[in-house]
């Protein structure tokens, strides 16, 4: 075979190299191009370069390459077609015309166009040549190193996952506690959430309460879940939290017990402006107990869901002023709460009624709260701020429109109101 080496050195001389040609060939079926290795620059047209953009605008073209005994074995190129819809493959063999490879046009992504081809003997003009499909296949990526949390790695796929710790005492989650299983294995106890714009929107967490006492879950701030300031967990209830990366979280999938039915709202009515009312969403008017707290600045309404229910309502409020409980149904009845108190009340959908209205056919005892002046504890529906109250020890006091107006004892009467008319 011709040599081609460099005299002082005897390494193999490879040709002068073109980095780019792009090439258009056409003809009648079965015609052939020759390509020409850049020996010396020899020639400047068909050149055999490193990278080659061929386009066939008629069928059944060949793409000949150069006698392979004029380089090194590796000598290689890289021959794309570029043809689109419409235009032709065409064949690449080597100088004797023994087919290579076949090479497609390729209308999609999934249709392999380049190869990368290479002498691997040139004893021969026609030599022996190599190919390599390039953009074939897929990588892998590793589903360990991807898996964050919620999910887990099992052999190269991604799974859901929900890691369980047990918690034996009062914990804080944070970011890291996302997708998060927690088994609440105490008594009594709170977990308190991250704050809801730290973590962001669509962070969330499993909770279940599998101890022996009730469970709070409690946010940080002015965050709330599902509009309440905390959620109540009885025994064997779960949920899961998630947080809407701004004023809070909520809540789904939650499970209530069978044996511990009633969860409680907890709800400070301060702040409240004219016209002094508060609207219950349906998750807060779920809680079967309510107690309202804060410092009233008006006569305030709590407007129930029209819907059936049975509410344990206690007035924790202060502030001289009434709390009332109403549908907000036109011409229903509505339910005052005195302050102090917990009263029992009905809602029939368009009405609420006070329970606690009873009618005795007769009575041993019936024992009472020692009540006050403003709000005494015998009074009257639609007038609570009038009646009887325990002044002090064995001393009956009245009073009108939540003012004394006299007390008695075993040593008579004292009225601080006076007589108005009559004779005494």
């Amino acid at each position: 075979m011709t040599a081609y080496t460099n005299p002082f050195t005897g390494q193999t001389i490879s040709p002068s190299q073109v980095g780019y040609e792009s090439l258009t060939v056409s003809g009648s079926p079965g015609a052939i191009t020759y390509l020409n290795w850049p020996i010396n620059g020899t020639s400047s047209t068909n050149v055999a370069a490193n990278i080659m953009e061929i386009t066939a605008t008629t069928t059944g073209q060949i793409i000949a390459m150069p006698p392979a005994t004029q380089v090194s074995v590796g000598q290689a190129v890289i021959i794309r077609n570029v043809g689109t819809s419409g235009q032709f493959s065409f064949t690449v063999t080597d100088y004797s015309g023994n087919t290579i490879i076949s090479i497609p046009v390729a209308p999609t992504t999934a249709t392999v166009n380049t190869y990368y081809i290479y002498v691997t003997n040139n004893t021969t003009n026609a030599g022996t040549w190599g190919n390599i499909a390039m953009g074939v296949g897929t990588s892998s990526a590793s589903a360990s190193t991807l898996a964050g949390y919620g999910l887990t790695a099992i052999g190269s796929t991604l799974n859901t996952a929900y890691p369980v710790t047990n918690l034996y005492s009062g914990s804080t989650l944070n970011a890291n506690s996302r997708a998060s299983f927690y088994v609440w294995s105490a008594g009594v106890g709170t977990i308190t959430l991250p704050s809801a714009s730290t973590v962001g929107n669509n962070w969330f967490a499993v909770i279940k309460n599998n101890g022996t006492g009730i469970l709070t879950i409690s946010p940080v701030g002015s965050d709330t879940i599902d509009s309440n300031s905390n959620q109540q967990l009885q025994l064997t209830e779960s949920l899961v939290i998630v947080s809407n990366g701004s004023t809070g979280f909520n809540t789904f999938a939650y499970g209530r017990s069978n044996s511990f039915a009633y969860t409680q709202l907890a709800l400070s009515l301060s702040g409240l402006s004219t016209p002094y009312t508060y609207t219950l969403s349906s998750a807060q008017a779920s809680n079967t107990i309510q107690n309202y707290t804060g410092v009233l600045n008006g006569n305030t309404t709590v407007y129930v869901p029209a819907t059936v229910q049975l509410y344990a309502i206690s007035n924790n409020t202060t502030g001289s002023y009434t709390l009332t409980i109403s549908t907000g149904v036109s011409g229903g009845a509505t339910a005052v709460v005195s302050p102090n108190t917990t009263v029992m009340l009905i809602s029939d959908g368009k009405n609420v009624y006070n329970a606690n209205s009873l009618a005795f056919t007769t009575a041993s005892s019936i024992t009472f709260a020692v009540g006050s002046a403003s709000a005494p504890s015998i009074n009257f529906l639609g007038n609570t701020t009038t009646g009887l109250y325990l002044a002090s020890s064995n001393q009956i006091g009245f009073t009108s429109g939540g003012t004394s107006i006299g007390v008695a004892n075993s040593s008579g009467w004292q009225l601080t109101a006076g007589l108005v008319g009559g004779a005494f």
